[in-house]
């Protein structure tokens, strides 16, 4: 799993939540939110993380899921 599924999926869960909505909750800046689900960027900070699993009713626990190396992107990409 990666961070932006994360992110996404968190927020259909939410109601169909919006990235907006996750960055004004947060402080998590939309920009960032935006460059992890478009797969621009695989990581944020671990505070920010865990606002954003807080935000999004996630058990933390759920980050340890999270492939932290885009591996997964990575092959999505063709790499």
């Amino acid at each position: 799993m990666s961070l932006a599924d994360l992110i996404n999926d968190g927020l259909s869960l939410k109601g169909n939540k919006t990235r907006y909505w996750l960055a004004h909750v947060t402080g998590v800046s939309i920009a960032a939110l935006y460059d992890v689900t478009n797969g621009k960027r695989n990581r944020l900070t671990l505070p920010a993380m865990v606002k954003v699993a807080i935000a999004l009713d996630l058990d933390l626990n759920e980050l340890k899921k999270i492939d932290w190396d885009n591996k997964e992107q990575g092959e999505k990409n063709g790499n």
